[in-house]
């Protein structure tokens, strides 16, 4: 039930109300959410890859590729979620200085990951219907910025000493 909230809340962004009720959910409830955001992201390559390896002549084993499917896979989204996450935030960190907000980088990483709930629902469908041209990757990372940039004006201004 909590992942169902969090994805209703992400998806109103960058709305005050879901904003600070995701700032209020656990850095565990986030990471299971990203995971599993991921995971989507990867699921029409995923199934795309196992459909050509059965139906073609592969040069690995079947029990090689299973193993990579099962135990690799996952670490490989594990690891490209908290690195993409970090330097999407790191980006995000730039505009909340420019900004002059008050935010700390874990609030920032927290708010990146949320946001990118639209922009991989986007990417996923432009997956299946197989549009690949890199031009249309601009709109889910343009679309992120603009969230993001909407979700830290949201926040008070720094005093300024």
């Amino acid at each position: 039930m909590t992942m169902v909230r969090i994805l209703r809340n992400s998806l109103k962004l960058p709305k005050k109300q879901a904003l600070f009720a995701l700032n209020r959910e656990t850095m565990r409830d986030t990471m299971v959410y990203l995971l599993l955001l991921m995971t989507t992201l990867c699921l029409p390559d995923t199934i795309r890859i196992t459909y050509h390896y059965l139906n073609e002549e592969a040069g690995t084993s079947l029990d090689l590729f299973i193993t990579q499917l099962i135990v690799l896979l996952p670490f490989i989204i594990m690891f490209l979620t908290v690195a993409g996450v970090s330097a999407l935030a790191g980006i995000a960190y730039m505009i909340r200085t420019m900004t002059k907000r008050k935010l700390a980088y874990h609030q920032l990483w927290k708010m990146t990951g949320y946001a990118l709930t639209l922009p991989i629902l986007i990417v996923v469908i432009m997956r299946i219907m197989e549009w690949s041209h890199w031009l249309f990757m601009l709109i889910p990372l343009g679309l992120l910025y603009i969230l993001l940039y909407k979700m830290i004006t949201t926040f008070p201004k720094r005093k300024s000493a």
